[in-house]
């Protein structure tokens, strides 16, 4: 659902306020996301709502809180897969390095005070 506002939405810290006064005592209500740009209002561990904010606009998405859980955890995996081979190569070679750099250190010490 989008609700369309005549005027500048409010900030997502004082609309999470807001709907924490009105809703507290039956949904638990939190901010998430990069800079906690969005709330999320949950019922129960299955069922649940995601509100974001642009500037005159509110956007509510209910959700199965699992399935949100479940995407995520996916995106994750994927993430940690894709970069898997990376991580894999540079664990290989960062052995080689810090000795590299553990006997550059080493001399540098030993001609400065031995």
């Amino acid at each position: 659902m989008r609700i369309q506002l005549s005027k500048k939405a409010p900030p997502i810290k004082e609309l999470t306020e807001i709907l924490k006064q009105r809703f507290s005592n039956q949904y638990s209500i939190k901010t998430f996301g990069l800079g906690n740009k969005n709330i999320l209002i949950t019922k129960s561990t299955l069922v649940g709502a995601e509100i974001s904010v642009n500037e005159n606009e509110i956007s509510v998405d209910s959700h199965s809180t699992f399935e949100k859980v479940s995407r995520t955890l996916g995106y994750i995996t994927g993430f940690i897969l894709f970069f898997l081979p990376f991580m894999i190569r540079e664990g290989s070679n960062s052995e080689a390095r810090y000795r590299e750099l553990e006997l550059e250190i080493g001399y540098f010490l030993k001609r400065k005070f031995a």
